[in-house]
């Protein structure tokens, strides 16, 4: 879909969803690139008409010399032009669970501060598209995580928001084209060892080429094992309750067998957090079940390890 007339869609979006209601100011994780760019364009004529705070914040991770420095100050600039007030941030990054990871969690908890600090009615609004949210339902897939987990959240429970998530990548150039808004991108989105790199460059276009529209499927079909995914939680969660069990474990037995797979299946995933066993794993302990084994001849050399917890019955 062009970006003519795309203002107007992501301002339909935002009513019609609901996703910035009650919302006092908005702090747009700018990065410098085109998703984010397109993000604070888009609010920025939205936000004085709704009554909103706008706040562009730009977290510096020192991880990219000259490169970094030159988006942050390029950030700076594009929120001066759009009339946004700008805060740069920088953080140090902790490499225990690899560069990625490490960046991304000092990214997140430098705009949940930033947030806090700004106080009540204040949410942090991420440029996450329809594509990022197709390559992740192919990367949750490809990390055997496509039983627990979907695509991406439009709205976390810690006021994180991702308004663009309807919005496709090509048409939001389109808009910054449109509008002669200039952004960088990262060097290192070019790295294909990265598995997401991967599936950006390689497998997301060659579905598109071979059924157009796949990554729009894919994004919607993420979404509804979101939703699924939560529908299941609350039941589990009422369920738990009524046993006067906990989710970590130990299960009554009775529990086990008044649920069905699915809900068994989704009992033993988040019990097994944050190390999720394979689904395989998980299926072959319900096939068994569902046989008429015993829960012990079920289990037996298959327990479902969570760092040191073990999912056990009672």
């Amino acid at each position: 879909m062009p970006a003519t007339g795309l203002q107007e869609r992501f301002e339909r979006h935002i009513e019609s969803s609901g996703l910035l209601a009650g919302a006092k100011r908005v702090l747009v994780a700018l990065s410098g690139g085109g998703d984010s760019t397109a993000l604070l364009a888009l609010l920025a004529p939205w936000a004085p008409r709704s009554g909103v705070e706008l706040e562009a914040v730009h977290v510096a991770h020192g991880l990219r010399g000259e490169a970094g420095e030159r988006d942050a100050q390029a950030s700076r600039a594009l929120a001066a032009r759009l009339g946004v007030p700008f805060t740069l941030v920088r953080v140090d990054v902790s490499r225990d669970r690899g560069l990625e990871a490490g960046a991304r969690a000092a990214r997140y908890a430098a705009l949940l501060e930033a947030a806090g600090e700004r106080g009540a009615g204040t949410l942090v609004a991420t440029g996450h598209t329809r594509d990022d949210e197709a390559e992740t339902v192919l990367l949750n897939l490809e990390r055997r995580a496509g039983r627990a987990r979907g695509g991406i959240r439009a709205r976390r429970a810690d006021g994180v928001v991702r308004p663009l998530l309807p919005f496709s990548r090509a048409e939001l150039r389109e808009l910054l084209s449109l509008r002669e808004l200039p952004h960088n991108e990262d060097e290192t989105n070019a790295d294909e060892r990265r598995a997401r790199n991967r599936i950006r460059r390689r497998v997301l276009p060659a579905l598109e080429e071979s059924s157009p529209g796949a990554a729009e499927r894919l994004a919607r079909a993420g979404r509804a094992l979101d939703a699924r995914t939560a529908a299941l939680d609350r039941e589990l969660d009422a369920a738990l309750a009524a046993a006067g069990a906990r989710g970590t474990g130990p299960f009554p037995r009775s529990l086990l067998a008044a649920l069905g797979p699915e809900h068994n299946a989704r009992l033993l995933l988040r019990a097994a957090s944050p190390r999720s066993p394979g689904r395989a794993q998980v299926d072959r302990v319900l096939s068994r079940l569902a046989r008429g084994e015993t829960f012990e001849e079920a289990f037996a050399g298959r327990r479902l390890r969570a760092g040191p917890r073990v999912v056990r019955l009672v």
